[in-house]
Order: structure tokens, then sequence, then C-alpha cells
């Protein structure tokens, strides 16, 4: 299915690697024009690089910039525009998220970062991004974790910082969508990306096999599944969808597996 994708402009943050960097290689598989970026110059140069070797060197922008800082928003916008054109139609929003501790080891600065570099990436971006898309319409998706619905513990601050990005996310809807722009949220769940392996890296007794093995699906997911989703998202043909909150996680919101059988015969 064509998803009119072709020659739009499209932002995606932490595009160097595990699901940015599968959402952008499909929408470029689809015709967009696209700009990734994340912090390491040597990461992201790597990604374009290869994603241009796929699609053409005219059709991808790599830059290196850190989405805590509302500058290096303004000059990914800046770029964008001045590499593609006039518009931007598709913001997705994606980084790594906020760190995993306990409730006692947040600190007040902990807290703050957490926020500073997480919820207003999403703010500052729209902010950055929002002027450039209301004169054809467009759509914006933040990729936040699915930890929202499941709560765990050393989880508080991705279930606070996604929760208030949900919220604001859902209050964008509203005001925007008098410009055909649709505002959605994404909700992840487990992935075969790197920052997947990095978490397993800390805790041995986990690992990819048993985390799949208690999902509906039975395993965990590959990135370009997410994508699809993302890429269907943020189509022109969708434009009815806005506001939602969305999973994508192999069954993992509606339950973990576990059966309990009835008797074959009456007692």
């Amino acid at each position: 299915m064509d998803l009119g994708l072709t020659g739009k402009v499209a932002i995606v943050g932490g595009g160097s690697d595990g699901l940015g960097f599968a959402i952008a290689d499909r929408l470029l598989r689809e015709g967009a024009f696209v700009t990734i970026f994340a912090r390491r110059a040597e990461k992201i140069s790597a990604a374009a690089d290869q994603l241009a070797g796929r699609y053409g060197q005219d059709r991808v922008l790599g830059l290196a910039a850190d989405c805590s800082v509302d500058a290096d928003l303004e000059r990914v916008t800046a770029e964008t525009l001045a590499r593609f054109g006039a518009a931007v139609h598709v913001l997705v929003t994606n980084d790594g998220g906020p760190p995993i501790r306990r409730i006692s080891e947040l600190t007040d600065d902990v807290w703050l970062q957490a926020f500073a570099r997480h919820f207003f990436y999403v703010v500052r971006s729209v902010r950055a991004t929002l002027p450039h898309m209301t004169a054809e319409g467009g759509s914006i998706l933040n990729v936040v974790s699915g930890v929202v619905e499941r709560p765990a513990v050393g989880m508080a601050a991705p279930v606070a910082v996604w929760s208030a990005v949900i919220g604001y996310a859902k209050t964008l809807a509203l005001e925007v969508g008098k410009h055909d722009i649709t505002v959605n949220t994404l909700l992840s769940g487990y992935f075969d990306t790197p920052l997947l392996g990095r978490t397993l890296d800390r805790q041995p007794e986990l690992s990819k096999a048993r985390l799949g093995s208690g999902l509906p699906m039975g395993r965990i997911g590959e990135p370009r599944e997410f994508a699809d989703v993302a890429g269907a998202l943020v189509s022109p043909n969708l434009r009815f969808v806005t506001g939602a909150v969305i999973p994508v996680d192999g069954g993992a919101g509606i339950g973990m597996g576990a059966s309990f059988d009835s008797p074959t015969t009456s007692e």
C-alpha cells in the first residue's frame, strides 16, 4: 500500500540505531526525505551513510545533535529546511529515555535532568518544527516506552516523564488538528535493539528469549515491525487518527500469556 509519503520531509530523533534507524529506513523506503540525528557524531554519520547507500545521498541528512539542547534542535530544523525545502511534514521524537533507578535514588537533580532531557526534548522539537508544518499539514509521532502502562521497580522516572509526554501530545492534538496535523504516541514493548542489549547487560538473569517467552507472541519484536506501524501512522492516509496512544508490544499490554485450562470432563 502506498503510504503517500513520497517527497515528504521527515525529522527522526535517535536515528543512529534501534527504533529510530528503523523508522527512518521505513520512511525512506516510502520515498520521503529524512533527517536523522543523535548525539554521537561517528554513529550518526555511519547510520546516514548506510541509509544513503540504500536510498541515495540526496535523500538523507545525518546530524550530530543533543536532544536536550534547544539550540541543537533549532539547528536540526534549520538544516533540514535548507537541505530539503520549506516544509517539514513528519516529526518523530525518539530517544533512549530517563534513567532506570529506584525512587530512593532519584534526587531532585536526577528528576530535573530527566524532564529537561526527555520531556522538554519533545516540547522543543515541536516548537522548532510546527511553524513549518501548518501550511501543508503533517504528523507528529512520539515514541515512548510501554512501561507507562506497566510500571516496574526502577521505572519511576520513565513512567513519570513518558506520562507527561502523553498528556502533552493529547493536548497538542486538540490545538493543531485544525491545521490538518496529527499527533500520536506509540508505546514500545521489547524490541531487539542496542538499547535493550545494554539493559540486559546490566541484568544477566534476563535474556531476550526469556523476555519474549512471557509475551503472547512468544518473542520480542524486530525494529522493522515497529517501524511499519510508525510509517502507517504518519501517513496522510491516516489523517483522521490523532490523539491516539497505541501499544506496539506483541500483546504485553493485554497479559503475559498465563493460561488456566478448564476440566475436559464434568465432575
